[in-house]
């Protein structure tokens, strides 16, 4: 004979997040509608790439300049280093040379940074789902203009396959619930309104402290 806990649980998303905008701009176009249900990855926003593309194609400008220049400053050296051998410069100047091949490619390191950076931006330009999961409202919509780190949710995905349910019992049941918990116990879950479909899962987890208020866990 099977030993049953009766209990009142409360259904929860699995996980739920706010997606924001990393970069600032006008939204040009809402690629699902509320309610869909998207998968990770998906297309959700698109925000007007044009000034991301303009700093990018910018940064990799002055990459391709600082490039040639630390080449440059790189056969300088070379030269240097011949000519110092036989007298023809000082050491100092060699040393002038070397310093500055030195700075140059840490300013091609530096550029590089930026170019990756301007290539981020761009990215973040097109706005994706981070998880699975059906969207709610629409808290913005196309033409509107979105800041990063403002904190505005543009929408709320909740992951509801699989779906949690939270539910309390009482203590005096947890030795039967650790006794029999070396297996997955099984957990049937039915709506209030008395539907006759009922859901099972597996209990996942169990608290670490009994509610000393309530007593239960």
């Amino acid at each position: 004979v099977p030993d049953e806990i009766p209990a009142t649980g409360t259904v929860e998303p699995l996980q739920t997040v706010a997606v924001e905008s990393q970069v600032t701009g006008t939204i040009t176009r809402v690629a699902f509608r509320e309610g869909d249900e998207v998968e990770r990855g998906q297309v959700l926003f698109e925000i007007d790439p044009r000034p991301f593309q303009a700093a990018l194609a910018q940064a990799e400008a002055v990459l391709t300049r600082d490039r040639a220049q630390a080449e440059n400053a790189d056969k300088d050296v070379t030269r240097y280093q011949a000519l110092v051998q036989k007298d023809y410069v000082t050491a100092q100047q060699f040393d002038q040379a070397q310093a500055t091949a030195a700075a140059l490619h840490a300013t091609v390191t530096a550029d590089e940074a930026q170019v990756r950076s301007a290539q981020l931006n761009l990215q973040y330009a097109t706005i994706r789902a981070p998880i699975a999961g059906r969207t709610g409202g629409l808290l913005v919509r196309a033409g509107n203009l979105v800041r990063a780190g403002s904190g505005m949710s543009l929408v709320v995905i909740n992951q509801i396959h699989p779906i949690l349910v939270r539910f309390s019992v009482p203590a005096i049941d947890l030795p039967a619930i650790r006794r029999y918990g070396s297996s997955p116990l099984l957990v049937r879950a039915q709506a209030d309104s008395g539907a006759a479909s009922v859901v099972e899962g597996r209990l996942t987890f169990v608290d670490n402290a009994v509610d000393t208020t309530t007593g239960t866990i």
